[in-house]
């Protein structure tokens, strides 16, 4: 019996909702689809076990009222019945919440991207040079980023459409008092700030209202959401450059906010589903000291009671690593062409390039993570030790050919690790932790984001060569893909000893 409950308290719940009787709680448990797609272990002995131990269970013999696992068991059975219907329709409407969600990727990353787009006239109006404006869209990213730890606590506790509308609004009003800046400190303070806070609750709901709404196909709706990001910075830029020569920068911010108040009406097709949560075993202590009271709001408490936190932080650290390499190229790729001889309209274009790849290696990795021969873990670690071979050949080529083919691979791998992160985040966790998980990492992703380029920037800066931020980039990777293989060792080690728990 104690074998028995502690299996059930390790496992991540498979199921999105809860249904009325046992037995059909017992089968859907026992489901390999679901299983697989909610983050539980779909192994040949977990199922024998849950064969072996329904048999037990319907046995007169083992059904005493004093039977623990019994009650376990059928727990969900004392709770009012629920349609089925309440579950994840694994497509329908949910078609409509992905296209929802890749509109609002699309306008808000479009937005952060494209920030230097303004950079001149912002330049002219507020005379101020370009460090102090390039650093309001700087501020903006890291602000955003740090948001998504608040925006997952609330999407974790009044679901995504709500947040999704509010931060909509916040980045949509925050986008119009912009346009009436009038120097740095105004600009910081709507810009960065207000918008930069709604853009960050905006960014957990579009992403997590994907993957509530499906099961078997969850990777592949999720990849196809996350694609507005690439799509937004190379559709975006363009308009920004007309209305620019149109109507100038305010009026710019002015049809920039009208885009995100439509985000609003994204957000209200985010239709809630009815979520269970599971029973991740017994609640931490947190009145114990301050440091654990502080862990806990950073990390949740769901999550801190997670068997597999251990595997979650190597995973969040690995995101780290890499991310700080990701946004070196897109700084200093442009100048490093130049300075082979590439025009700078080509060099420009090959930031288009690798947005566009990424989209294509976005819809890939979540076709891919669908399939059940796929480890999204080790899809990860390959895909990151591969970007690092681009980075490191760049700095010896001249030819616009060559530079144009390596930023469409570079594009596509790094695509193709940022749509598995959340299936990986599933598998390990199960679709319940996605939210406080993602948050997190996101937050860890901006602060690194804000680190990479300027550390490369200062280490050309001493040694005159602008391949060494290529060359750092490149070395960044490797280092993530090695971190990445070991918490993809920690994941086979925990599902080994669950493995060997239940065939005792």
């Amino acid at each position: 019996h104690f074998y028995k409950r502690l299996i059930y308290q390790m496992l991540p719940s498979p199921t999105t909702a809860t249904l009325g009787g046992g037995k059909e709680s017992k089968c859907l448990l026992k489901s390999p689809g679901c299983v697989e797609a909610y983050g539980a272990l779909e192994e040949t002995g977990y199922d024998s076990f849950h064969d072996q131990e329904e048999g037990n269970y319907d046995t007169p013999q083992h059904c005493g009222v004093h039977d623990e696992n019994e009650n376990l068991l059928t727990k969900s059975s004392k709770s009012p019945p629920l349609d089925v219907s309440t579950g994840p329709p694994d497509g329908g409407w949910g078609w409509v919440v992905v296209a929802a969600s890749f509109f609002c990727l699309c306008v808000l990353d479009g937005i952060s991207y494209t920030f230097g787009m303004f950079l001149s006239p912002l330049m002219e109006d507020m005379e101020c040079g370009r460090g102090g404006v390039s650093a309001a869209g700087s501020f903006q990213v890291g602000v955003y980023s740090l948001t998504s730890l608040v925006s997952a606590r609330l999407v974790s506790k009044h679901g995504p459409r709500p947040v999704c509308v509010v931060g909509a609004l916040t980045a949509s009003a925050g986008l119009i008092v912009a346009s009436f800046s009038w120097n740095m400190a105004s600009l910081l303070v709507s810009y960065s700030f207000i918008t930069g806070v709604g853009f960050g609750l905006m960014y957990i709901p579009a992403v997590v209202a994907v993957a509530q709404h499906f099961t078997t196909k969850q990777a592949f709706a999720i990849g196809v959401c996350v694609c507005g990001s690439g799509m937004g910075t190379f559709i975006l830029a363009p308009v920004e450059h007309f209305l620019l020569s149109q109507v100038g920068w305010r009026w710019t911010f002015v049809c920039m906010g009208g885009l995100c108040w439509l985000c609003v009406i994204c957000g209200a097709a985010m239709t809630p589903v009815r979520q269970s949560v599971p029973d991740v075993g017994p609640a931490l202590d947190l009145s114990r000291s301050c440091f654990t009271k502080f862990i806990s709001m950073v990390l949740s408490e769901e999550l801190l009671s997670s068997p597999a936190l251990t595997t979650f932080l190597l995973i969040s650290l690995a995101d780290c690593i890499a991310s700080m390499a990701l946004y070196i190229p897109f700084t200093f790729l442009p100048d490093e062409a130049t300075h082979s001889g590439v025009s700078l309209e080509d060099a420009s274009f090959l930031i288009a390039s690798m947005g566009i790849s990424s989209s294509a290696g976005r819809i890939f990795s979540g076709w891919l993570c669908d399939r059940p021969w796929c480890n999204p873990a080790v899809l990860t670690a390959v895909m990151v030790a591969a970007a690092s071979s681009p980075l490191l050949l760049f700095p010896w080529i001249s030819h616009y050919v060559l530079y144009l083919s390596l930023s469409c691979l570079f594009g596509f791998l790094t695509g193709v690790w940022i749509a598995a992160t959340s299936p990986l985040l599933v598998r390990v966790l199960g679709l319940s932790l996605l939210s406080p998980a993602f948050g997190l990492m996101t937050a860890m992703q901006g602060a690194a984001a804000l680190t990479g380029p300027p550390l490369a920037g200062a280490l050309v800066d001493m040694a005159g060569d602008r391949g060494l931020a290529l060359y750092l980039a490149g070395g960044i990777m490797c280092v993530a893909a090695m971190v990445y293989m070991l918490a993809y060792l920690s994941m086979k080690k925990r599902e080994k000893k669950l493995r060997r728990v239940a065939q005792i």
